[in-house]
C-alpha cells in the first residue's frame, strides 16, 4: 500500500494541479453556455426568468401563431404563422427563426426590459410591466380596428403599449397627475425632432420660470413635459444627496436629455421597423361614473387591460407631493375619489377584514360591473391585482376579484401568479393576472 506522500489527488481537470480562478470561472461558463443557453433559431429572451413568463410565453403565442410548441428544457420554440406579424409583437421571444424580434430590438436600445419608449418618463408608484401588457393584447388577438380600455390606466402604461403597438385605446384615471403623464406619453412620440431642441442656456433660463411659476409654452405637451421633469428633479433632490454635485441645474439638463434621447432611439425603431403609433384617448374621470359620465361606452371595446390600484397599500398621491402642491391640487380631494376612500359604512361584511378595505371591495365590484357594461360580447378582460397585508392581515383582493368578476357576468378563463423579483420591503410581492370572457349571446 503506498503512503500518503506518494498519493496523487486530481483535480476536476484531471490534473494533479489546481486550478486558477480564471480556469475555473472558465469551465463553469462552458457548463453554463451547454445546459443553460437557448438552442435553436426561435429562443426565449434571457428576461423570461419564473414559470409565469413560460404561461405568459404560451398565452401570447397562442394568440400569435397557428401552431407552436415550447420546449422549455432547451428554451426554444417551433412555430408558424405570419412570421413577421409575430416577430413585431411577441415579448417573450428574443428571436424568431434566427431574427431579433422588435422587443429585443427595444431592449437592446434602451438597455431595459420595461424602460423603452416613454414607459420610464417618471417614477409613477404603482406601474404594472409593458411586457404583461404587450402579451395579453397579443393573447388576446387584438389588432388594428379594435379598440382597448384601461379605466385605472394610472400613468399610461397600457394606452402607451397599446399606441406602440398600432392599437387604439381609451383610458381613464381619477389622478391628475397619473392623466397628466399618460398624456405626455400618448403624444410624445408625435413630436417632430425640432420641438425638443432646447439649448442649455434654454433650459436654465426655463427652470428659473418653473421656479418664479412663469414657464409658459404655446405646445402644451413641451409645457407638461418640460413641468414633470422639474418635478422628478425635486423629487430626486428631496429624497437624497447623491446628486448635489450636480446640482438643480445640472439634474434637470440631465434628465431632460434622457427624455430627448428616448424620443430619438423610438423614432429609430419606428423608421426602421415601420411602425404606425396610434393615439389614445386619455381621460380625467372615475370608473364609478362610466355609465353615467361615458354613456357612448357601451359594449364599445374588444377587451379590457388594467390594475385597479391599491389605495390602502401604496401612496399614490403622497408621491406625487412635489407636483401637486406647484399645480395647486388639493391632494385630500383626490384621495375622497378613491376605491373605498367614501365616507359610508360598509353595506355588508367580508369576514373580519377591515371596514377600509370592505368598502375598497364594495367599489371594486361596481367598477368590474361597469367594465362588464363597457365590454363588447366576446370580449376579454384580464385584471392585474396583488394581495397585500393590512395591520398584519392577508388581504384576499385576489379571490374577490375573481369571485367579483364571476358574478358581474364574466366567465373565469385563467389565473396566473406574476412573482415580483428582486423587490424586498414591500407590501404586494406578486401580482396575479386574472383572466374572463363576456360571452356571446
Amino acid at each position: 500500500m503506498k503512503g500518503k506522500e506518494n498519493q496523487v489527488r486530481l483535480s476536476m481537470f484531471g490534473t494533479a494541479e489546481f486550478p486558477t480562478h480564471e480556469e475555473i470561472m472558465i469551465e463553469y461558463s462552458k457548463e453554463f453556455e451547454k445546459y443553460i443557453t437557448p438552442k435553436g433559431d426561435t429562443v426565449f429572451g434571457f428576461w423570461m426568468q419564473t414559470l409565469a413568463d413560460l404561461e405568459l410565453l404560451d398565452l401570447e403565442l397562442g394568440g400569435l401563431a397557428n401552431n407552436y410548441k415550447i420546449d422549455p428544457i432547451n428554451r426554444n420554440v417551433e412555430l408558424d404563422g405570419d412570421i413577421e406579424f409575430i416577430k413585431k409583437r411577441v415579448a417573450h421571444l428574443e428571436t424568431v427563426k434566427g431574427e431579433k424580434t422588435l422587443y429585443t430590438a427595444f431592449i437592446d436600445l434602451y438597455g431595459d426590459t420595461n424602460a423603452y419608449g416613454f414607459h420610464n418618463l417618471y417614477p409613477y408608484k404603482g406601474k404594472f410591466y409593458p411586457r404583461v401588457v404587450r402579451t395579453l393584447i397579443n393573447a388576446f388577438n387584438l389588432r388594428e380596428g379594435n379598440i382597448i380600455l384601461d379605466p385605472f390606466n394610472g400613468s399610461g402604461t397600457t394606452t402607451h403599449e397599446a399606441s406602440l403597438m398600432g392599437i387604439k385605446s381609451v383610458g381613464i384615471d381619477i389622478t391628475p397627475m397619473g392623466v397628466m403623464l399618460a398624456r405626455l406619453k400618448n403624444e410624445l412620440p408625435f413630436l417632430s425632432p425640432k420641438d425638443l431642441e432646447f439649448s442649455f442656456e434654454d433650459l436654465i433660463k426655463i427652470l428659473k420660470a418653473i421656479n418664479n411659476k412663469e414657464w409658459l409654452h404655446s405646445n402644451k405637451t413641451l409645457e407638461d413635459l418640460i413641468l414633470v421633469i422639474y418635478f422628478d428633479t425635486i423629487d430626486a433632490f428631496s429624497r437624497t444627496t447623491r446628486y448635489n454635485k450636480k446640482g438643480k441645474e445640472g439634474l434637470f439638463i440631465e434628465k431632460f436629455m434622457y427624455i430627448k434621447k428616448c424620443y430619438e432611439k423610438l423614432m429609430h425603431i419606428k423608421e426602421k421597423w415601420n411602425l404606425n403609433f396610434v393615439k389614445a384617448d386619455i381621460y380625467e374621470g372615475d370608473i364609478l361614473e362610466l355609465k353615467e359620465k361615458y354613456s357612448n361606452f357601451k359594449e364599445k371595446f374588444d377587451a379590457i387591460i388594467t390594475s385597479p390600484p391599491y389605495y390602502f397599500s401604496i401612496d399614490y398621491v403622497g408621491k406625487d407631493k412635489i407636483a401637486y402642491e406647484y399645480l395647486g391640487i388639493d391632494m385630500k380631494k383626490i384621495e375622497a375619489k378613491y376605491l373605498g376612500m367614501k365616507n359610508s359604512l360598509p353595506k355588508r361584511k367580508y369576514g373580519d377584514l377591515p371596514s377600509k378595505v370592505i368598502l375598497y371591495y364594495e367599489d371594486l365590484k361596481k367598477s368590474i360591473k361597469n367594465m362588464y357594461w363597457a365590454l363588447k360580447p366576446g370580449g376579454k378582460i384580464a385584471i392585474i391585482v396583488g394581495d397585500s397585508t393590512v395591520g398584519g392581515k392577508k388581504i384576499p383582493t385576489t379571490i374577490m376579484t375573481k369571485r367579483f368578476c364571476e358574478e358581474a357576468g364574466f366567465k373565469f378563463e385563467k389565473l396566473i401568479f406574476n412573482p415580483l423579483l428582486g423587490i424586498r420591503n414591500r407590501a404586494i410581492r406578486g401580482e396575479s393576472i386574472i383572466i374572463c370572457r363576456k360571452e356571446q349571446r
